[in-house]
């Protein structure tokens, strides 16, 4: 009887010490409270308090899995998103602040505006279809953290300067202002994604911009907590992202194309952002690289 007892004690004591052990690692791994951002001019979000609403639902929803006070906070201007960045944990962030701010963050998930990681842009401008008729004119942008002009540029394949091909590039805080900007007569001309543009007319396609992405920003998370955060950003809907599916790279052309000739080739000129090869015996600045740009 007294052996019995004593192995129920031994039972008894490694139970109590390896559930004592959990709890103390348990309560040594998450953190005390989490902080959600948000900084995404170049989404579809209809307005900045669209976005504070958003990112303060999904601070709440993962508030409510973890049972840890979690905070919300949208940002207007890519230095304020900076100043604040050392105090978030994790941050929806605009896809050209991701290109030029690369190894910053840990890509979680990727809106799917679109229908894909990518969504498909053009210029639309209210001027009609012809290209030229929009020289000297004025192009409206997002906010896109000083690199507004580099990006136009990378819009237009890298052909045109577009700070030297518009009279002016007048900067506005969003998508949404932009192309109402345009739509009321202060702006000539706007890029932005296909679905948002309507009432204006497409001059022409400026292929495929990366979406938005859900990053983490604090390294030292436990992974259960990244885990959660990955989960709740894929169950919090929002017209301005679109469903949330897995993490995709994305790159995005900013300024003028790349290019040089191949050496085991003299005189075919390799394109290094699509990779494909165009025989010509002119240079760079005369190829006749039109006809495969300025196709829809």
């Amino acid at each position: 009887m007294k052996k019995h007892s004593f192995f129920i004690f031994i039972i008894f004591f490694v139970f109590s010490s390896n559930t004592l052990a959990q709890n103390k690692t348990k309560s040594k791994k998450l953190p005390k409270k989490l902080s959600f951002g948000i900084y995404a001019p170049n989404t579809a979000f209809s307005s900045n308090s669209q976005r504070w609403s958003y990112i303060k639902n999904l601070a709440r929803y993962v508030s409510s899995t973890l049972k840890i006070p979690c905070q919300g906070r949208a940002y207007s201007s890519a230095g304020s998103f900076a100043g604040a960045m050392g105090k978030l944990d994790f941050a929806i962030v605009d896809p050209v602040y991701v290109s030029t701010h690369r190894g910053s963050f840990k890509v979680l998930a990727t809106s799917r505006y679109g229908g894909g990681s990518r969504a498909a842009w053009s210029l639309f401008s209210r001027l009609g279809s012809n290209f030229k008729a929009l020289k000297g004119k004025t192009l409206v942008m997002a906010r896109a953290g000083g690199s507004e002009s580099s990006f136009a540029t990378g819009l237009l394949h890298g052909e045109i300067n577009a700070s030297k091909y518009f009279a002016k590039i007048k900067i506005v805080p969003d998508l949404a202002s932009a192309v109402q900007t345009v739509r009321n007569g202060a702006g000539d001309a706007v890029f932005a994604p296909n679905k948002m543009a309507s009432g204006l007319t497409r001059v022409f396609s400026a292929g495929t911009v990366p979406n938005a992405s859900f990053v983490q920003i604090n390294r030292k998370l436990p992974s259960s907590v990244v885990k959660a955060a990955r989960s709740a950003v894929r169950s919090v809907g929002s017209s301005g992202l679109g469903s949330m599916g897995g993490a995709a790279a994305g790159g995005i052309r900013f300024g003028k194309t790349t290019a040089t000739f191949l050496s085991s080739y003299p005189g075919i000129l390799r394109f290094k952002f699509n990779n494909f090869l165009k025989p010509t015996q002119s240079t760079y600045e005369k190829a006749p690289l039109r006809p495969n740009f300025w196709k829809d």
